[in-house]
């Protein structure tokens, strides 16, 4: 009888959508419709590999809905892998009378194995080869650890070699100590092969390295962790492997949102699902060694994550007197393998993780690192998910995953603010005089290139120095990257190269070892006050911080022609400084970044409370292409394909009163443009008739303005017109200032929350640090006031070149002028969107869940203008108001009375 051959397996058989919250494992048995329609949107979002946005206003259970929607499609994924997936027992079925020989069915067998499905072969094989190699390597650790034999791994120097080192350093040598500050060889390419050495030997006739057996000496060497995740290696998976194989990565739900407090929330989440508990999920949170090194002496007097940063990769270094190995970061493989069975064994958040460090003696950087392969869900800041070199820093790879951006209003936003870069004239000057001063100790053993390198960085920021200090109080000038070079009188300079060097030379590591080797040296001798130059060069700017600023920086002027690329140059006059130099560079292009993870992941999915207005967003990250749409990539980059979903509040309609004011108790129009600002009269009508709402509020009323300049001038205004007194009398006022917000949100919260209180008033600004994030639930939002419409200052030239880049015209709109009009159509839709998404970000502030209700009232005419009314939320838009009309303050006052009196007295 013939061997029988199963068909081979179609690429990926769609999947059913679930129908009920069961079938989500949703862990609540009734949950709200929204949610099962935001879950099963979800589920096909990811399955059609689609791109969309949802919005579901805060309370509706939108994270949980995520977790649910998500984590079933992962689960039904995973078994259609194993459904489809092709085994040896059942790719080929052999009869008993089969007289062929052995050798021929085995051959046969893996032919058929290999056509099938080799990559799913290959990813068995990866697996299987990372598991022996676990498993060998446990077994090594463990023999080595109970013959004692570590100390030979740790590199302990004999009595002979101490001295010899001391003896070079006596001798006016740098010694070991110095070794690791310089930089290592560099040789940038073809153009330097001539340099090369054709014997293989360096210079000081020294052999010469491949940057591959440079690294696994290293490692033997106990200079960098043996278990740094970061290194891709295809070597075996024999016992004494040096450098561990990478283990497979699965496919995973990649979750980003804007602050750790909610990653919190989110994976606190998780916990109440079966999903961890039954299935077994894993999830790993990524954060920055700023929350999750658990060194206090890294931490000791670091004040940037950069520097934490530099000194913890410094402690990796062995050889500097100063920085002794960290002991967080073990020789043996075991302990970061213990920690990782540890995290996939119980979901854990990033305080968690850094508990588990400290009791495991392990750093939890790593380990979280470590993890992430083997993650079903990876839960990481904004920063980290929009930055490919922080994703490759982490080792995440987007490929075939799901990616969730949560509370993703201010995408765009973030994207810009990340690859824009600023640098100032003293970071400039300081720099300078760094590398000036490493160079001068150091250049006598700088080996290929880096003399060449090192003398055109210096020149470069002597040129931007000396252009920097020429440029007048006041001046503001927008250009492109080479007009810029041209002007500083660097254009013959290979910007592009520098760029290079310094990513591959690690010349900024170099150069932050050397200072905190100047400031030790200095602070050694008690009698001694620190050199000018140490206290002006390395305790100015700090170093690490100033050292990734001009790494930054020059990243992006070695891409003169990304698009939408512009610098500013600008000079303003400070008390402390005299006149500040600031280079600013603008990236006005979001799609380049976010076009790299949508045409990776499998699916990207934007999801937030108020998304509203969503068609910038979409235009700006997925800009229209000229060309037919093919391919599936095209379809799912191509912005007439994103998809749309916005649902309603779960709260009845009831519950929300919503009113436009037109005019103030004495009739006067309610318009606070930006000429009216200055206006006493009508902000004393501002003042009245937010003082007739406190009285009819019950709990606290928290009133939004547009900028901490005008509240202060309206604060002012209504202290001496005694507005504040009268509305003392019923409702303390509070007031956020642009320096401090957290005492004063505890002061209103206990004031509204005291036994008998009649509530307060919070004073505070759209944008600022009580506008987003902050539950005003309940009785400590009964009503959110708008004062004015936030529109933001046409005088940024930030925000001209955005809105021109965006309108796509040659100029950008006159911001002398303010007038919006003056604006092309799109320039004008992006601004008043920039506005709406963050006035509806303040009013999503105080419907926070099902049974809460509270007024929201808008103190300018200009909220019921049809262009800026359909930009509100859907859940306002479709309740009382606000209608086409303004109302006049009377029947706008008498209208919120009666809501609460006829619904919640």
């Amino acid at each position: 009888m013939v061997t029988q051959v199963l068909e081979k397996a179609t690429p990926e058989e769609r999947l059913p959508t679930p129908q009920t919250a069961s079938e989500f494992s949703f862990p609540i048995a009734t949950p709200y419709p929204i949610q099962l329609d935001f879950m099963q949107r979800l589920f096909e979002i990811i399955e059609r590999h689609e791109f969309a946005i949802f919005e579901s206003p805060t309370g509706t259970g939108k994270s949980l809905s995520i977790i649910c929607g998500a984590l079933t499609w992962l689960k039904h994924d995973s078994e259609r892998k194993a459904r489809t997936a092709p085994t040896a027992a059942s790719s080929t079925a052999v009869t008993d009378d089969d007289q062929r020989p052995d050798w021929v069915v085995a051959y046969e067998k893996k032919q058929q194995l290999d056509a099938g499905n080799a990559a799913g072969s290959d990813e068995n094989d990866a697996q299987q080869k990372y598991l022996r190699w676990v498993a060998n390597t446990r077994r090594r650790e463990a023999a080595e650890r109970k013959k004692g034999l570590m100390a030979s791994r740790r590199g302990v120097p004999t009595a002979s070699k101490a001295e010899s080192n001391k003896r070079k350093t006596d001798e006016g040598g740098n010694g070991s100590d110095d070794e690791v500050v310089v930089v290592e060889a560099y040789y940038s390419g073809d153009e330097d092969a001539q340099q090369k050495p054709s014997n293989g030997l360096d210079d000081d006739g020294q052999v010469h390295y491949s940057a591959e057996v440079r690294k696994l000496l290293e490692r033997r060497a106990g200079n960098r962790p043996l278990y740094d995740s970061s290194d891709d290696s295809d070597n075996d998976d024999s016992s004494d492997s040096a450098v561990p194989p990478k283990e497979p990565s699965i496919t995973k739900v990649i979750y980003a949102s804007r602050t750790h407090s909610q990653l919190q929330q989110f994976v606190n989440e998780i916990k109440r699902t079966q999903f961890a508990s039954a299935d077994k999920v894993k999830c790993v949170t990524l954060g920055s060694r700023m929350q999750l090194c658990v060194n206090e002496r890294a931490r000791q007097g670091a004040q940037s994550v950069h520097a934490i940063n530099e000194r913890c990769l410094e402690m990796q270094t062995a050889g500097s007197k100063k920085s002794a190995r960290c002991g967080y970061l073990p020789l043996q493989h075991t302990p970061m393998l213990d920690f990782k069975d540890a995290t996939g064994s119980a979901i854990m958040d990033i305080e968690e993780l850094a508990k588990e460090g400290r009791r495991r003696c392990t750093c939890p950087y790593y380990g979280a690192r470590a993890s992430v392969n083997g993650a079903h869900v990876v839960a990481l800041p904004y920063n980290t998910l929009l930055s490919r070199s922080a994703r490759q820093a982490m080792g995440i790879s987007l490929a075939g995953n799901v990616v969730v951006i949560d509370e993703a209003h201010n995408l765009v936003d973030t994207i810009l603010a990340i690859h824009s870069i600023s640098l100032d004239l003293r970071t400039v000057k300081a720099l300078q005089e760094m590398v000036q001063m490493y160079f001068t100790k150091y250049w006598r053993r700088l080996k290929g290139s880096n003399v060449t390198y090192i003398r055109q960085t210096t020149a470069l920021l002597k040129a931007l120095s000396k252009f920097m200090q020429t440029i007048a109080d006041g001046t503001t000038r927008v250009v492109s990257v080479n007009e810029f070079l041209t002007m500083a009188h660097a254009d013959h300079i290979n910007v592009y190269k520098i760029d290079r060097y310094l990513r591959e030379s690690k010349l900024g590591r170099k150069l932050n070892m050397f200072s905190d080797r100047l400031v030790q040296k200095d602070s050694d001798v008690p009698s001694k006050r620190p050199t000018a130059t140490v206290r002006e060069t390395v305790a100015g700017p700090a170093p690490a911080t100033a050292v990734a600023a001009f790494e930054a920086f020059m990243e992006c002027l070695g891409k003169p022609d990304r698009t939408g690329s512009r610098l500013i140059i600008r000079a303003t006059s400070s008390s402390k400084s005299g006149v500040e130099v600031e280079l600013k560079y603008l990236q006005l292009d979001p799609s380049e970044a976010f076009g790299e993870i949508c045409s990776e992941a499998r699916a990207v999915v934007l999801a937030g409370g108020t998304m509203k207005p969503a068609n910038d967003v979409v235009e700006q990250l997925l800009p229209s292409q000229s060309e037919p749409q093919s391919t599936p990539l095209d379809l799912k980059l191509d912005p007439a394909n994103a998809r749309l979903f916005a649902w309603s509040h779960v709260v009845d309609r009831s519950h929300i009163c919503s009113v436009v004011v037109g005019s103030g108790p004495t009739g006067a129009a309610l318009r606070f443009a930006h000429g009216d600002q200055g206006d006493p009269a009508k902000l004393r009508e501002a003042g009245l008739a937010l003082a007739a709402l406190c009285q009819v509020t019950p709990g606290g009323v928290v009133a939004f303005f547009p900028s901490y300049a005008l509240l202060d001038r309206m604060h002012r205004n209504w202290t001496s017109a005694g507005i504040v007194d009268r509305i003392s009398k019923r409702k303390p006022v509070f007031v956020e200032s642009s320096t401090s917000s957290g005492d004063v949100l505890e002061l209103y919260s206990a004031r509204v929350k005291a036994a008998g209180s009649t509530g307060a008033l919070l004073l505070s600004v759209v944008g600022g640090r009580l506008s987003e994030g902050i539950n005003f639930s309940d009785e400590l939002g009964r009503a959110v006031v708008m004062v004015g419409v936030p529109f933001p200052s046409l005088a940024s030239p930030e925000l001209a070149e955005r809105l021109a880049y965006y309108e796509g015209m040659a100029g950008a709109p006159s911001a002398a002028s303010g007038v919006i009009g003056s604006m092309g159509p799109r320039a004008r839709e992006l601004y008043e969107s920039l506005c709406m998404r963050a006035v509806n970000q303040s009013i999503g502030r105080a419907i926070r869940h099902r049974n809460d209700y509270a007024a929201i009232v808008f103190l300018d005419a200009r909220y019921a203008e049809p262009r800026i009314a359909r930009k509100l939320p859907t859940w306002i838009v479709g309740s009382a108001g606000p209608t086409a009309t303004a109302s006049a303050f009377g029947p706008a006052l008498a209208q919120v009375a009666s809501f609460f009196k006829r619904e919640f007295a």
